[in-house]
């Protein structure tokens, strides 16, 4: 009998082997086993048999390779097969073993992110005062994000250490604000919006800072808008906000698109650990400010006939003083166990 044909009666004959050992298979470990004895690439028994072929005339090759890649792929197929039975088998042996009198199980139901809870709670307190929701492209020109802003781009937040630039001068906006530009270029005062939004800035991802995150810009405009009602709607806003007793503190500031600008602090009511209840220390939740009369100008609005007033504040930030939570980075590493927390769509 020739080398060829002795090699191609051994492949079959290990067909015949492997099938009926695949067959007797009891469980999966047993037929990864089989996989690695018949198909593995260095152990292999099959894989063994094709060493020989360099030891075959050229002629003879082709026909035991043919063979080889056919048994192979019968054994593979037997395998899979095998595998689907063995799994079957097994799940209903764990159904049939089931405590059927057990409270059923309830699939997993999605929540309202915390960091989107706060946004739509901020939007909720807004629009019953009157304000209306704006929005913007996040890819926008230097006009908008700065220029019109009253922001020269000899500014350190124009320089590309802060902004992304996509090209030329198209770049992701930095802050919301480039919507009350378009939101003033398309509308007559009188002007009451919210904008929310994603804004980008190259900032390192640590406790308090990501590059990507999400903004809340306030703005209005009308005749006679003075800094007292500026005032009076952010403490009106936080006292919804944070509860009853909430204070804010406005310290002065510097903004390119306010003048005056103002940090805005809150202190609200907080229950300790030992569960007396008191006030908590001041901490900064935004910025804000009377709008610039350079703005107005820019946007074609009589400076000389309308006022106006702006705020912007972090949500993700707002978040964190809300629940108590120590690292901003936690909102955005989708792990369930950390975000089912705030969901009010999860499962009893």
């Amino acid at each position: 009998m020739s080398r060829q044909n002795s090699l191609i009666q051994t492949l079959q004959g290990l067909e015949t082997e492997a099938l009926a050992a695949i067959q007797a298979a009891p469980e999966g470990d047993a037929l990864e086993a089989l996989r690695i004895s018949y198909l593995g690439r260095k152990e292999g028994r099959i894989s063994g048999i094709l060493r020989g072929l360099g030891d075959l005339s050229v002629e003879e090759r082709p026909s035991v390779g043919a063979e080889a890649n056919r048994v192979k792929e019968a054994l593979q197929e037997a395998l899979k097969a095998r595998e689907a039975e063995v799994t079957s088998g097994a799940d209903e042996a764990e159904t049939s073993s089931e405590d059927l009198t057990l409270p059923a199980r309830h699939r997993w139901r999605g929540g309202v992110h915390p960091v989107n809870q706060v946004i739509d709670d901020i939007w909720r307190i807004f629009q019953s005062m009157g304000f209306v929701r704006a929005r913007g492209p996040e890819a926008d020109t230097e006009w908008y994000n700065f220029l019109a802003l009253n922001t020269p781009l000899d500014h350190p937040a124009a320089d590309e250490q802060d902004t992304l630039y996509l090209k030329d001068s198209v770049l992701l906006r930095s802050h919301t604000s480039p919507v009350q530009v378009r939101t003033m270029e398309k509308h007559e005062p009188p002007i009451r919006i919210l904008a929310p939004g994603m804004v980008y800035r190259r900032d390192s991802y640590d406790a308090t800072h990501t590059p990507a995150f999400a903004q809340i810009e306030g703005l209005v405009v009308d005749e006679g808008i003075t800094f007292v009602d500026l005032k009076a709607t952010l403490a009106e806003f936080a006292r919804r906000f944070w509860g009853e007793g909430a204070k804010v503190r406005f310290r002065p500031s510097f903004f390119p698109f306010t003048e005056p600008s103002a940090e805005v602090d809150v202190k609200r009511m907080i229950t300790r650990k030992d569960g007396t209840r008191g006030e908590s220390d001041w901490i900064e939740i935004m910025g804000a400010g009377m709008v610039d009369p350079n703005v107005l100008e820019n946007v074609g609005y009589d400076a000389e006939r309308y006022t106006g007033f702006a705020f912007g504040m972090g949500p993700a930030r707002i978040a964190m003083l809300r629940y108590g939570v120590p690292d901003l980075r936690l909102f955005f590493q989708n792990d369930v166990r950390f975000l089912s927390q705030f969901s009010t769509g999860s499962p009893p």
